[in-house]
């Protein structure tokens, strides 16, 4: 993200912990950048509706 100067990313996983959720929100606040935690389950769950 910071070497491409995108504003926004994705972490994709099968769950996060509280843990991975806050440094991904201190990361948003220190440099003004969004990172969406998306799981997998959300994903495939979002392609079935699709369908």
């Amino acid at each position: 993200m910071m070497r491409e100067e995108r504003m926004l990313g994705y972490f994709v996983g099968f769950e996060f912990t509280g843990d991975a959720l806050f440094e991904i929100d201190r990361f948003r606040r220190k440099e003004g950048r969004e990172i969406k935690p998306l799981t997998v389950r959300e994903i495939l769950d979002e392609e079935i509706d699709v369908a």
